[in-house]
């Protein structure tokens, strides 16, 4: 049984190894039973595993007794759920501190160094008798050193420094602590010895927890964002610095052959020879944390059978990548799964992910792996997911990582870089929908090999040659890792963005490629029977992208791959470095080399196809490919499978598929499952067929050689533009509806007392909060990135105990009959008063396990306050409060009755403005009957997704907001028919945020819902939800040429 038939036996049911694992933030007081719920709460929602990942929050200390016999228990029911079991190797990220116990180990050698640099003039070194790794004398000029001396010591320098000549110093430092890793300091990533204590902290303390083996249900580790020196360390204020180790010049000599001390200060200024010793300095910082790092805990894990998965810090903007890894493909090599990150709603960084595929690609890696939907906002929707992950399967990643699943949404937990994929989310329970179509695609996806050609040298090594640390920059006791501001480096990363929008021009043309890294072509590059090998991989066309720096061994193998009637692509300029050494290029290599050259980026395609016969082509009408259709094609042993997928979000496409790679094709509907075989018409080049991509759609086509499904013409259905279908029945304006859940109420504005002191001023809670933290001195909460709460809440504190109360005002319109609640998280020890009525706690829960219900009066019209008092303490966490029940609320929070029905619009004005559930809208329709097609045209809507029911049977499921048909002849067959559109919501509106002056941001952090100023509006910002145009039912009749 070939590879194409064996995927079709498990279509409606994808293997667990193919389905997402998300990273199981483990965030608070973990309880067994509660973790063995989530589990089972995993697999019925159709994820294939899960990564134990400590998060912000975290009540139980990282890595104790408690915690690993917490994930021993996991163990056991990731295997009674047929689960994959995964573990994060760091507290919070990124890999490689224990939680910043590898620093306190052994602070002065396994601690982050820095090369830091101080210019200055001759009257100010008279107090500096300290050891310095240089001491020079310069003349600068526009940050150009025009003069350099080397000197020994300091009275030296001071000899010599006359006229306009300042004195230059050199140092080696060591970070100081931060509150990022726990008020410990970063670890030294680029010292082996200190990778292997990280090794011994934390993949050791599982072993040994495990009996000395790792049991089977465990299948590696998640390295996330290794780095060599972030943004977190803290070095001299107003010195820039650059990373650094204590053996870094010995290591520099063994690799390059020659002592970089003379030119060192090239690092932090231009000048004559900067370039050269920039590209040698951050290759050696590449090849160093390759081999300290990466390569370390991949031989570690491989010995033992595990798999190593992970992404690097700042993959896609080529300055920071050069910043803080040298280069991130050389790193990727040493990865069994290699990953990304893809943060916010965007399909722009073609560079993280094909980076990351060609490794994959040239290494045999067949499972990519992708941390997805991070900061996408609470808002994030089944359409949304499904575009972002459709673009990067159609690059290369065949597996989803969800960021995040969270233990708790407590407090500080849910502003954690929402959304939340775990039984808190109001959409959860139909999540399943997509698990089994990324599992469709992952399966498919990662059989054979992709189709591709085409060899792109990355560019990093141009950034090398540009990329210093400038006088003017300081990237110390910057808040929350606040370095990536800095303008030089976002002068290079736009540089990069070049590269970027270059691949985007080849994906767009269907024109697969890799990069090919200089450095892994180094080791693993070579030229065979006019093949560019890189790798496992074969290529017959290069392309060197305009880059400005080559190494040597590459233009060797350009060489001799022209030599051997390969083929060399061009985009102007060319080079003018080798290895950072001014070079004439043009001169050095035989005039034929230079056949195929370009001034525009958008010439390559057009280049390429003369040198290369496609396997596909994806056109229009007119006859262009239609660069909005992505695809990836992939050969197995008994064929090809082709994925295409609509990238589209407002318009549909009507293409013809161009194929000349087999003869017979099945499309496969990864949504559903199933599959039938395409009609195809004979073309010039081989078969063609024609498709029409709704916006959002995707397909898969099993392609083999046979007997082809003929047909003697193909087109599309033509519709007259006058002509209009038969209207049999309008939904609404207005229609019944009922809730899934209680309305909501959200409050978020208090006064508070300490100690019976005077009332504050009303202000938003977490500002509340904020004060009465600052007067009792305990840790600040109210942001993410403090030290992890298992370090501090234990610990005495001579305020805690303080009496406290909080205040909530509420305004009631009509009296409210019923059952309606007080919602309140981690209540421990509260007393709750509506006026002067004491409210009894519930035994239920709300969202979230630790949203607590206390049972109100009866609402009565007026203006009421709702107090909260108790005694205040380090654990305490005072959020958002919600009434909840059955009643409506206005714009301005005002309680008032229900109506019996919802107008088309926003939901969020008619009662419901902070509601996360479902609505569903109900319609009465009557007996329809025709011989043709009966179509349910659903107006434009806002939501998570919508389900269609007719009396009481699933009939349709929709993400696209526009353009929703629903088939349903056949299903109106009683004298009077029940059918509900539901709407399912989300917690955006719950949760927020609520109070940013500013649009489009598409990167939600926990700063977004704590803003002040200028960024501050005091009105609170929604997403609307809802049915929002006139749905119909009418008649179809499809006209053909």
């Amino acid at each position: 049984m070939g590879t194409i038939e064996k995927l079709k036996k498990y279509l409606f049911d994808p293997p667990e190894k193919f389905r997402s694992a998300p990273f199981w933030g483990w965030n608070s007081t973990l309880k067994k039973e509660e973790l063995g719920e989530q589990i089972m709460g995993f697999k019925k929602a159709g994820m294939g595993g899960f990564f134990i990942h400590s998060r912000e929050g975290l009540e139980t200390e990282y890595l104790s007794t408690e915690w690993l016999e917490d994930v021993k228990y996991c163990v056991d029911k990731a295997r009674e759920n047929d689960l994959e079991m995964w573990i994060y190797d760091e507290d919070k990220w990124p890999s490689g501190a224990a939680g910043g116990m590898v620093s306190q180990k052994n602070p002065e050698h396994y601690t982050a160094r820095a090369l830091t640099m101080e210019c200055c003039g001759k009257e100010d070194v008279s107090d500096k008798n300290e050891r310095f790794l240089g001491i020079y004398v310069v003349r600068i000029e526009q940050n150009t050193i025009t003069e350099l001396i080397e000197c020994q010591t300091c009275q030296e320098a001071q000899e010599i420094c006359v006229g306009e000549r300042e004195i230059l110093f050199l140092r080696q430092e060591i970070s100081a602590q931060s509150e990022w890793y726990n008020g410990s300091a970063p670890p030294d990533n680029l010292n082996p010895e200190s990778v292997k204590t990280f090794l011994n902290l934390t993949h050791e303390q599982y072993e040994q927890a495990f009996g000395g083996s790792f049991p089977e249900e465990v299948k590696g580790f998640f390295t996330d964002e290794p780095n060599c020196c972030d943004f977190f360390s803290v070095f001299h204020e107003g010195r820039p610095w650059l990373p650094w180790t204590a053996d870094f010049i010995k290591y520099f000599i063994e690799k390059r052959k020659y002592d970089p001390q003379e030119k060192l200060p090239y690092l932090f200024f231009d000048g004559e020879g900067a370039e050269k010793i920039r590209h040698d300095y951050w290759k050696t910082v590449a090849q160093l944390f390759q081999e300290s790092y990466m390569k370390q805990i991949y031989e570690w894990c491989d010995e033992r059978g595990l798999r190593t998965t992970g992404h690097i810090l700042y993959e896609n903007d080529l300055g920071y990548q050069t910043r803080v890894c040298g280069s991130a493909m050389p790193q990727l090599r040493y990865l069994h799964n290699p990953g990304i990150d893809l943060l916010g709603a965007q399909t722009d960084e073609y560079l993280t992910v094909k980076q990351c595929s060609s490794v994959a690609n040239q290494y045999d890696r067949s499972m990519t792996i992708s941390e997805a939907y991070g900061c996408t906002g609470w808002e994030l929707d089944f359409s949304t997911q499904k575009w972002l992950g459709d673009w990067q399967f159609a690059l290369g990643i065949t597996r989803r990582c969800q960021h995040l699943a969270l233990y708790s949404i407590t407090g500080c937990r849910k502003r954690d870089y929402p959304p939340v994929f775990n039984y808190q989310n109001t959409w959860w329970e139909d999540n399943d929908k997509l698990e089994d179509y990324f599992g469709r695609l992952s399966m498919c996806l990662s059989e054979g090999k992709p189709v591709r050609k085409v060899l792109m040298i990355h560019p990093i090594s141009e950034v090398w040659t540009k990329c210093r640390s400038d006088r003017n920059e300081d990237f110390n006791h910057l808040e929350m890792n606040m370095g990536w501001l800095d303008e030089h480096i976002t002068s290079l990363n736009r540089k990069g963005e070049f590269y970027n929008r270059f691949a985007k021009e080849l994906t767009a043309a269907h024109i697969d490629f890799d990069f090919g890294d200089e450095i892994l072509l180094e080791e693993d590059g070579r030229i065979e029977d006019g093949k560019f090998i890189a790798g496992s991989c074969q290529y017959q066309v290069v392309v060197v992208p305009g880059t400005s720096n080559l190494f040597r061994n590459t233009v060797d193998l350009l060489k001799e791959f022209s030599k051997q009637g390969g083929t060399v692509i061009w985009l102007k300029p060319y080079p003018t470095l080798i290895e950072g050494e001014k070079t004439d290029i043009y001169s050095i290599l035989d005039k034929e080399i230079f056949r195929h050259t370009a001034e525009h980026v958008w010439e390559v395609p057009e280049l390429i196809r003369k040198c290369i016969s496609p396997e596909f082509s994806v056109k229009t009408a007119a006859g262009d490919e239609d660069g909005e259709i992505l695809s990836m094609l992939r050969r197995t042993e008994d064929g090809y499978i082709l994925f295409l997928t609509n990238h589209d979000r407002n318009n549909s496409h009507e293409v013809y598929v161009h194929l000349s790679c087999g003869t017979r094709v099945e499309e496969l509907d990864p949504m559903t499952g199933n599959t039938e075989t395409v009609k195809t018409c004979v073309s010039k080049t081989g078969i063609v067929f024609a498709r029409y991509f709704e916006t959002g759609m995707s397909r898969i086509y099993f392609i083999k050689e046979g007997e082809p499904e003929k047909t003697d013409r193909i087109s599309f259905p033509y519709r007259h533009p006058h002509y209009t279908d038969p209207v049999l029945a309008t939904l609404g304006p207005d229609a019944e509806f009922r809730r899934t859940m209680r309305n909501v109420l959200t409050i978020d504005r208090c006064t508070y007392k300490l100690n019976n002191s005077q009332e504050s001023d009303e202000m938003e809670i977490w500002k509340a909060q904020k004060e009465i933290r600052e007067k009792l001195h305990m840790q600040q909460v109210y942001y993410n990135g403090a030290p992890q709460r298992y370090t501090w809440i234990n610990k005495d504190n001579p305020n805690d105990g303080t009496l406290f109360s909080i205040c909530f005002r509420l305004e009631i319109q009509e009296d409210i009959t019923g059952d309606n609640y007080f919602v309140i998280e981690k209540p421990y020890g509260l007393k709750v008063f509506f006026d002067d009525e004491k409210c009894e706690r519930t035994e239920e829960w709300f969202v979230d396990k630790e949203m607590i219900l206390f049972r109100l009066p009866k609402l009565i019209k007026g203006e009421h306050k709702i107090t909260v008092s108790g005694l205040y303490d380090q654990k305490r966490e005072l959020e958002d409060v919600f009434i909840i029940g059955d009643f409506a609320v206005d714009l301005s929070g005002k309680i008032f009755k229900e109506k019996d029905w919802l107008h088309t619009g926003d939901w969020c004005m008619q009662g419901y403005a902070n509601y996360p559930g479902s609505i569903i809208y109900q319609y009465k329709v009557p007996r329809l009957m025709s011989d043709n097609r009966i179509q349910l045209h659903i107006g434009e809507w806002s939501g998570t997704l919508l389900k269609v029911r007719i009396n009481g049977s699933d009939v349709g499921l929709h993400m696209e907001k526009k353009n929703c048909v629903t088939e349903v002849r056949g299903c109106f067959d009683e004298e009077e028919n029940l059918l509900e559109l539901e709407i399912v919501g989300s917690p955006r509106n719950m949760f927020g945020p609520f109070h940013q002056a500013y649009t489009g941001c598409s990167r939600i952090s926990w700063a977004d819902f704590r803003t002040e100023g200028r960024f501050h509006t005091a009105g609170k910002v929604l997403k609307p939800y809802g049915i929002f145009e006139q749905s119909y039912i009418c008649e179809y009749k499809e006209e053909q040429i």
